[in-house]
């Protein structure tokens, strides 16, 4: 996908210069996708699961993940500036990649995200007594960035393995906060702003303006349906025969 993006924009710029007649690259097609890698179920005990087995500092960063949606190159480009501990909000700046920082690709990844009370705990534990707000949060120490690649080698493969979850990586986690904000009644809206996707004008229009409350809102209901207790099926007494509740 990505060598067809660029070979287009080449013979896009040919096309415009008059050296070919037409883009041959808008004729092609992809071959018919062949079967999807199996990936872990997203549901809560399968994630408070992980989230326990894993070492530091990947446990810091999925949890993080799961309770904000951002991307993992986003959280790694985090700095203390970005983040502010008493109004419960961090800001997304920057992403880094393979070492390299750069804005986001879009204005709307660029974003303001609500910190519930879990995700400011694990913030606090990490934020030295004197922080320097250019420091990265999550840095090597050197105080240059994790590499996302270390971390799942090292650390987020072998737990995985251990735990029999298939699929799983660092994007999976951001679809699993997506999933359990549409689990807690999150409106459609309020789910594009806090993931930085883009949305059409209508879902701009509309949803916009209910986004702060909303927010805070659901990102506590996220921590709350991690933390709740898992109900166990009991059989009782219902008339003649008996009944299964919860």
């Amino acid at each position: 996908m990505h060598i067809r993006t660029a070979f287009g924009t080449l013979m896009s710029a040919a096309e415009m210069a008059e050296l070919i007649p037409s883009n041959p690259v808008r004729k092609t097609r992809f071959p018919r996708r062949g079967p999807t890698k199996q990936r872990a179920e997203i549901a809560p005990g399968k994630i408070q699961e992980l989230l326990d087995a894993l070492p530091e500092p990947s446990k810091s960063v999925a949890w993080l993940l799961v309770l904000t949606g951002l991307r993992i190159g986003e959280l790694l480009a985090l700095r203390w500036r970005n983040i502010d501990l008493e109004k419960k909000e961090l800001r997304v700046t920057h992403s880094v990649y393979e070492g390299h920082f750069d804005v986001p690709k879009t204005p709307r990844s660029q974003r303001s995200v609500p910190l519930g009370s879990k995700a400011v705990e694990i913030l606090t534990a990490r934020k030295p007594n004197v922080a320097n707000p250019e420091a990265l949060v999550f840095a090597t120490r050197e105080g240059s960035a994790f590499d996302r690649h270390n971390l799942t080698n090292r650390q987020l493969k072998a737990t995985c393995k251990k735990l029999g979850l298939v699929g799983v990586n660092w994007h999976w986690l951001r679809h699993a906060n997506a999933t359990l904000l549409d689990a807690v009644g999150t409106p459609l809206g309020t789910v594009q702003a806090l993931l930085g996707h883009s949305s059409s004008e209508i879902t701009r229009e509309v949803y916009l303006h209910s986004i702060p409350a909303d927010a805070r809102a659901a990102v506590e209901k996220v921590e709350d349906l991690l933390k709740r207790p898992q109900l166990t099926p009991v059989a009782v007494p219902w008339g003649n025969g008996s009944s299964l509740i919860q």
